[in-house]
This record gives structure tokens, C-alpha cells and sequence, in this order.
């Protein structure tokens, strides 16, 4: 039996749920001296942020993948993401001259809405900014209300480790304010996993 959207979500979750848990086993330690405390602090705050680009991207990608199987025709997607199956070729369409773009048009409907969708590559752009996140959730039909809760949070944390990323000497003293970010993320992880099983288990993917 294949496994279901939130089995390979979960999947993924777990390698990188332990991953930032060994860092933190590493801050928990009592003989590590200040100066290897920052720099390990530093270390989770650029982990923390990969994992939470790289989770976001492998689960909108393991949807996109469900959906693109789960339906026979494009036509029949929500218009937000028919229009995200599309782009590309509706792009191409609106610069095409005019006599082939009227020929374009024409045949636009035989051959992209009613062919099985093929989504593009989500991109993160590189900076998951909260913004990017809510195009791609828009662009996926989801709704994650602690987006909108953790934004600030989550704004925080892309900046940050953009400084670090940037060799900025960018410090983060307190591992009780690192958890506070990481908490955040967590919430938006956890809950854009349910969301994706649950938008894959309503019309018209079922």
C-alpha cells in the first residue's frame, strides 16, 4: 500500500526533528564554555531556518505531487492553483504575436485544462520570507492561521539568518529565546502538515 501524504510528511519531519534536537542536547551540556555556546546557538538558529525552508518546500512539494495524480484534468483544480499549474504556459501565451496567440488561445483548452495538471518546482526564492510562504499557501488552496500568528517570528527568523549567513556577528545569547522562534516554527510545521492531508481529502481531489 502506498503511503499517505502525512506518512511521507512525517517522514521528513522526523530526520529533522532530531537533528535540531542533538544541537539542543549539545546547548543542554554544562562544560561547554560561553564562546562555544554562542557559536552553537548561532549553529541552531541557521539549522533552524533550513529546516524550516526545506519542510516547507518537501511537503508543498509532496502535495503538489498528490494533487497532480489525484485529479485527470486541470480544469477541474481550484482556480488558484489551476492558475499555478498554468503559469508557465499562460506566460508563454501572452507573448506569443498576435496570429499565434490567437491559435494559442484556441487550442489553449484542449491542450493544458483538460491534460492531467503538471505543477512547477515550488520555489522558496532562497528566503522564505512569511510573504513567499503565503503566495505558495494561496497557490495550494491552504489555509494556515498560525502563518499569520507567528509572523513577526517568522520574519525574525529569516533575517537573522541572513545576518549569520552574511558572517554578521549576529548573536543569540539565551537558548530560552532560541526556543521561542523554534516553537513558532514548529507550530507552522505541524499544523501545514494536517493541512496538506486535509485539503488532499476535499474536492476535487477525492
Amino acid at each position: 500500500m502506498s503511503p499517505t501524504p502525512l506518512e511521507v510528511i512525517s517522514k521528513d519531519l522526523d530526520w529533522r526533528e532530531a537533528e535540531l534536537g542533538s544541537l539542543k542536547l549539545l546547548l543542554a551540556r554544562h562544560d561547554t564554555t560561553e564562546h562555544q555556546r554562542a557559536v552553537l546557538l548561532r549553529a541552531s538558529w541557521a539549522l533552524l531556518y533550513a529546516h524550516y525552508e526545506g519542510f516547507v518546500k518537501t511537503t508543498l512539494t509532496v502535495f503538489f505531487g498528490y494533487a497532480s495524480n489525484l485529479v485527470t484534468d486541470c480544469g477541474s483544480l481550484p482556480e488558484v492553483t489551476r492558475l499555478y499549474a498554468l503559469e508557465s504556459n499562460l506566460r508563454v501565451l501572452r507573448n506569443l504575436p498576435s496570429s499565434d496567440f490567437l491559435l494559442g488561445i484556441e487550442s489553449f483548452s484542449g491542450d493544458h485544462l483538460s491534460s492531467q495538471p503538471v505543477f512547477p518546482d515550488v520555489d522558496t526564492r532562497s528566503n522564505l520570507w512569511p510573504s513567499v510562504l503565503k503566495e505558495l499557501l494561496d497557490a495550494a488552496d491552504i489555509q494556515l492561521p498560525n502563518l499569520e500568528v507567528h509572523r513577526a517570528s517568522l520574519q525574525t527568523l529569516v533575517s537573522r539568518r541572513n545576518s549569520i549567513a552574511h558572517g554578521k556577528s549576529d548573536m543569540i545569547q539565551e537558548i530560552s529565546y532560541y526556543r521561542k522562534f523554534e516553537s513558532a516554527v514548529y507550530d507552522v510545521m505541524y499544523e501545514l502538515a494536517f493541512s496538506v492531508e486535509e485539503r488532499l481529502g476535499r474536492s476535487p481531489y477525492i
